[in-house]
């Protein structure tokens, strides 16, 4: 069983690193941030890091097809 990735809760908002999303589509990290790069997925640098936020995910899921085994589910 995998852990649950939870994000960092920010005033109501919860944010996810590049290594985060990665983790939870089952891609690389440096695919994440070429989604960044072509606008397909919004992420803020915040700091060092890339946020992208929970909104921000949802938005680039229901624009873009991942199998619902991909998305942090068990496969």
């Amino acid at each position: 069983m995998r852990e649950q990735i939870r994000g960092t809760q920010i005033q109501g908002i919860t944010l996810y690193t590049v290594q985060e999303i990665a983790l939870m589509l089952r891609i690389t990290p440096q695919t994440v941030r070429t989604y960044i790069k072509e606008g397909k997925l919004k992420g803020k640098r915040i700091g060092r890091p890339i946020l992208i936020t929970e909104d921000s995910l949802n938005s680039f899921l229901e624009t873009n097809s991942f199998p619902a085994r991909f998305i942090g589910g068990d496969a």
